[in-house]
């Protein structure tokens, strides 16, 4: 059996509920989900109250899963490369300008929400584990990635390609690298409306259906978070987006993935 849950951006008490209520975690947050495997499709930290906070859940639920036979799979998201890039070149500046100006990466990230708490707890334990993650991953035909962008093309034309392309951007003190990995993992709206896109993109990759997260599905129906709570299917089925905007106000919610 396999869960899936989109951006979760320091929200861990959202989360414990989630997972709580879908059985996956116990009175004490340990893992009680057996051989299931859940699915986290990225962006951990920035705009909720205790990023770092997810990263040891998910990291300590990583382990306990693996004991049981199970697994906890946690994605690359464009927030957790921006969160490396401010704790790697802090004072590098990137391609994104304000007011005549480019910004560092710690502003960047501090503009994209981050929270200078967390950057005080951050512990090089917590940038390995996220220097770890996967952009994608496939299980039984449908694609899981974070963003709903054909840019993750710039890096290959094949799941293993792609993964272990960006693995060696995060593994790198090229900045230029990262800050392009950035901008292409923030890009978003790729396949919406465009059925046709769709169909390519997954046709290159060897899929049938994805599975993303990045863009607020709030956003797009013109609703407030608070009234999404399930997910959005889009391109005639072929697309499904698990944003919740739970750092919004959003109830959230754990996606069960048919058939895997």
């Amino acid at each position: 059996m396999h869960y899936v849950i989109g951006d979760i951006h320091g929200c861990l008490e959202g989360l414990v509920r989630l997972l709580q209520g879908t059985g996956l975690i116990g009175e004490e947050r340990e893992w009680t989900g057996g051989k299931t495997q859940l699915w986290c499709l990225g962006d951990y930290t920035d705009r909720g109250p205790d990023g770092v906070g997810v990263i040891e859940l998910l990291m300590r639920l990583e382990r306990e899963a693996e004991a049981a036979g199970g697994a906890v799979n946690a994605l690359l998201g464009n927030h957790d490369v921006i969160l490396q890039q401010a704790y790697y070149f802090p004072e590098r500046k990137s391609g994104f300008a304000q007011g005549g100006r480019h910004l560092t990466f710690h502003e960047m990230w501090l503009r994209a929400g981050g929270q200078e708490h967390d950057r005080a707890r951050l512990a090089p334990r917590h940038i390995a584990w996220l220097a770890r993650r996967p952009a994608l991953a496939q299980v039984d035909g449908v694609l899981l990635m974070h963003s709903d962008s054909d840019s993750y093309l710039h890096y290959g034309s094949s799941v293993e390609e792609i993964n272990a392309r960006i693995k060696k951007v995060l593994h790198s003190d090229d900045y230029r690298a990262w800050d392009r990995l950035e901008e292409r993992l923030a890009a978003r709206l790729a396949f919406w409306g465009g059925l046709e896109k769709a169909l390519d993109f997954l046709g290159r990759m060897g899929a049938e259906r994805l599975l993303h997260g990045h863009t607020p599905i709030y956003s797009l129906l013109g609703c407030s978070p608070e009234e999404v709570t399930e997910p959005l299917e889009y391109a005639e089925g072929l697309c499904v987006n698990l944003e919740h905007a739970i750092w919004k106000g959003g109830p959230g919610f754990i996606y069960r993935l048919e058939g895997a």
